[in-house]
């Protein structure tokens, strides 16, 4: 019984079946390829990376083509002009005017053009190498946001899988408990039933068992209920089943510096901070380039073909044009509006400074938190594993000493309680251990290395 026990307790153990039998690392792996948190981010990571390129940061001409034809159709024209009847001076008639009209009706006038244009600017102040600067910058940004989205998934997936232990571990101690009960009521049901015991003690014994088995059950529905989150997690069927075989066994040797300075260098929201503390600095720098003029070089072909046919005098029209030249543009006075910008950018990058130190005092004031929470879970995990060594030698003689008769029930019963509840806290101490060392481990931005 003692060795039974101590295993139970102290090693704990998740005892196998014919089930899907996951351990860390294959939670994790199926998380990165699963999660649909990680794939979004995936997904907005790719949006970014598309964005860095030539023609979005305007290093590459505009070439625009165009293609027009148009149909004029006169169902009614009518022209009507004066014409000058010349008289005769001999016989005393002067010359006059009449007017002659002319039907044009049913007629087409068509025009075809086709042409293209380019426009090329070559020089805005260097505005394109800003532009293409703080485009990589934000591909930057956007790689550090999708890392902390896996970072913190993978938090949120290793939480819910050392949940599922723990509770795994807690049917196996609630079933213990049970067991204990069971061979109590047991020796109960035969002492009464041989007259050496009463019915009260062996009633007694009925209502404790019932109680553990209530017990039981309620750890059981806890147990479903987080295999149900971490197979929402791992984007997995919620109803699927499987089991855990592992323990908790905690990292106790973390160094509070060493994760400080690996948080400063590598925490992925600090990393993002810091890209958009760089992105204000180009945003300014991309305004103050609009002081300098911009130069463009422009070319352009346009081919024109009109036909008229309405009129008194049809004709075609044929023409082959070609533009090209050079224009610079310079705003001399616009309100001091482009003053108002560089200033109001000025002040966004003292922003983003201070949210970057926020953050960080944020950051190591979370490292700090965690870690004294991490060295007492530590400490915790160490009292109550020596408190269970007694309290699994206090229920192997009370129950002894109740099968001679010598212990009462209601000093097994205490004995056994107080078995349960250490098994309990040892439990709790491993895995609260075990959540500090996972968020340490995540603000480090070591947790996936």
């Amino acid at each position: 019984m003692r060795k039974k026990l101590f295993l139970v307790f102290v090693l704990l153990p998740v005892w196998a079946s014919a089930q899907d039998t996951l351990n860390l690392e294959s939670v994790i792996r199926i998380a990165l390829e699963k999660n649909y948190a990680i794939k979004i981010a995936r997904r907005n990571q790719q949006i970014t990376a598309n964005e860095v390129t030539l023609g979005n940061a305007g290093f590459l001409p505009l070439v625009t083509a165009q293609l027009n034809r148009q149909n004029s159709y006169f169902p009614r024209f009518l022209q009507t002009r004066q014409t000058i009847i010349p008289g005769d001076t001999a016989a005393g008639v002067p010359a006059r005017t009449e007017d002659v009209t002319q039907d044009f009706s049913n007629r087409t006038n068509k025009t075809f053009n086709y042409g293209a244009t380019v426009n090329w600017t070559i020089f805005d102040g260097m505005g394109m190498f800003i532009a293409m600067d703080r485009l990589e910058e934000l591909q930057a940004a956007g790689n550090d946001q999708a890392q902390a989205t896996i970072e913190i998934t993978v938090a949120d997936v290793s939480n819910a899988y050392y949940n599922v232990i723990q509770l795994q571990q807690r049917v196996v101690a609630f079933q213990n408990a049970l067991d204990i009960s069971a061979q109590r009521l047991e020796l109960a049901k035969a002492q009464y039933e041989v007259g050496s015991g009463s019915k009260l003690n062996f009633l007694a014994a009925q209502v404790d068992f019932n109680t553990d088995k209530s017990a039981l059950i309620g750890q059981e529905q806890l147990l479903s209920n987080a295999k149900t989150t971490l197979n929402q997690l791992l984007g997995r069927t919620p109803s699927a089943n499987f089991t855990v075989n592992d323990s908790i066994i905690v990292n106790d040797r973390l160094d509070l510096e060493t994760l400080r300075a690996e948080a400063l260098r590598q925490n992925p929201d600090i990393l993002v901070a810091q890209r958009n503390r760089s992105v204000s600095a180009l945003d300014r720098r991309l305004v103050q380039s609009q002081r300098w003029p911009q130069v463009n070089l422009f070319t352009g072909y346009t081919h024109n073909n009109q036909q008229n046919r309405a009129g008194l005098f049809p004709n075609t029209n044929l023409s082959d044009v070609v533009n090209y030249g050079v224009s610079a543009t310079l705003t001399i006075f616009d309100g001091n509006n482009l003053n108002r910008r560089i200033q109001n950018q000025r002040i966004v990058e003292d922003i983003r400074n201070l949210q970057l130190e926020d953050l960080k005092i944020r950051v190591e004031t979370d490292l700090q938190r965690t870690f004294t929470n991490y060295q007492n879970a530590l400490n915790l995990l160490q009292l109550e594993q020596e408190n269970l060594r007694i309290a699994t030698q206090n229920v192997e003689i009370a129950l002894e000493r109740y099968r001679i008769g010598v212990a009462t029930a209601l000093e097994l019963r205490e004995v056994q309680r107080n078995s349960v509840a250490t098994a309990s806290r040892l439990i709790d101490a491993a895995y609260n251990a075990k959540l500090a060392e996972i968020e340490l481990q995540r603000l480090s931005s070591s947790i996936i290395q």
